[in-house]
Formats: structure tokens, sequence, C-alpha cells
């Protein structure tokens, strides 16, 4: 089956997953145009998923190690997650298995991607300060926004399992999340995440958010998050 990319931002890692062949020509064209658009950003940290890949050439495997190159020149980073049996044998062959960074998972390597190292002089690493879990992109980007304003340090995921992999990754003041997805209880990936959630200060986005007045809907949030995180209600703005 010719290749299939689907992409997702979780927290401060692209996604990339891939199904199919990664061969060259146009089974490689989908996959090339997404990292080109992810390394057009600052300090890009990318996760290629290859679970779903069932053959690779040699094309398709130079262009990984071109990309992988390419995020280091911009300051960034390209990791494998979830590399099947026939692509390892080949990255082993080709003596490439000690150049690509590779995790069991798709979960570990975004959880790895946002656990900082631990450094001598400090104890314990720096607390994220805000989690967003929301479905809406366009929310998520405007919670990020009024947050960063305020000082916060902000990561954002789409849905529950993410969400799930960065609160168990990072340690936020502040839970903030959809409503519709707080109220979700009926798999075992909410189940997991409210638990977790409720160990935390959880804020809720009222189902009505993305089309309230837009600064009464801003100044509502800002007024919970400080109250939430211990500063107190601020000042209406």
């Amino acid at each position: 089956m010719s290749l299939s990319v689907q992409s997702r931002r979780v927290g401060d890692v692209n996604v990339v997953t891939c199904r199919g062949r990664l061969v060259e020509g146009a089974g490689s064209a989908a996959l090339q145009q997404a990292l080109d658009g992810l390394l057009a950003f600052p300090r890009p940290y990318i996760v290629l998923d290859l679970a779903g890949v069932d053959f690779i050439d040699s094309a398709g495997l130079g262009l990984l190690a071109r990309y992988l190159s390419r995020s280091r020149a911009a300051r960034g980073h390209l990791v494998l997650s979830a590399v099947p049996p026939k692509v390892g044998e080949v990255l082993r062959i080709t003596r490439l298995s000690g150049v690509f960074e590779a995790y069991e998972s798709e979960a570990d390597a975004i959880a790895h991607a946002h656990r900082p190292a631990p450094a001598a002089s400090a104890p314990s690493p720096v607390s994220t300060d805000i989690l967003c879990v929301e479905k809406s992109v366009d929310v998520q980007c405007v919670v990020r926004e009024l947050l960063a304003q305020e000082g916060h340090s902000v990561l954002t995921a789409g849905n529950l399992a993410d969400g799930l992999i960065l609160l168990q990754a990072v340690r936020p003041k502040v839970v903030v999340i959809g409503a519709d997805l707080r109220a979700s209880n009926h798999t075992r990936v909410a189940e997991r995440f409210n638990a977790l959630a409720d160990r935390h200060v959880v804020v809720e986005l009222p189902a009505g958010f993305s089309s309230d007045d837009a600064g009464e809907a801003g100044r509502r949030l800002i007024e919970q998050v400080r109250a939430a995180a211990g500063g107190g209600p601020g000042p209406a703005r």
C-alpha cells in the first residue's frame, strides 16, 4: 500500500504517524511534505512513528537520514518510535541503528521528550505550569497564548490519550480541560486520565467557551487559573 501520513501536536512534540511502504517517489512525497512543514518552525522535535511501515527501500532510508540531519541543523531533533522488526533489521544491517534514537512506543518517545535531564545542581525537574487538554486546535492556541502572557509554561494535547502521556511525564500545577473531555469516563484511558487529574487542580473550559465573547471568556479563564495556581484572582481586564 502507498504511504499514508498523519501528524499531530502533543505538547512540544510533533508526532508523524506513517503507514504503508516508505519507498522512492510518490510513496515518500507525503512524508517529505509533512516534515518540510515541521522543520519550518524553530527547534522542531519530531517523533516519527513507523509502526505501520511494512517496507522501506534505500531511498526511504536515505530520506530518514536526511531529515535527521536537517532537524539537527534546525536545532531540533527527530526520533523514531515503534520500529517494526523488518525496518529494525534494515537499520541493523546498514549500521544505522546507532544513528537514530528509537523508542519502543510513541508514548515512550513523547514522554521522554518532556522529561528534562536532571542536572547535578537541580534536585528535581522543572515543573510545567499548565496542561491544557482540548479537542479544538483553535481553543488550544488561544489558551496557550492567554496563559503565556501571564507567564505560564503551557503544554497542550487534543485528546485524553495524549493528555495522559503528558500528565504522567510532567508535573503541571493546573490542568485546563474541555468540559466534554472531563465528563468522559467510558474508556479506560478516560478513567486513568481523570483519576490522575484529580490529584491536580483542574479548571474546566465550559462547553460554550469557543463561541463566547473572546474577551470575557479569556478574562474568566485567567482569573480561574490565577486562583487555581495559588495567586488568587487578579483584577478584571
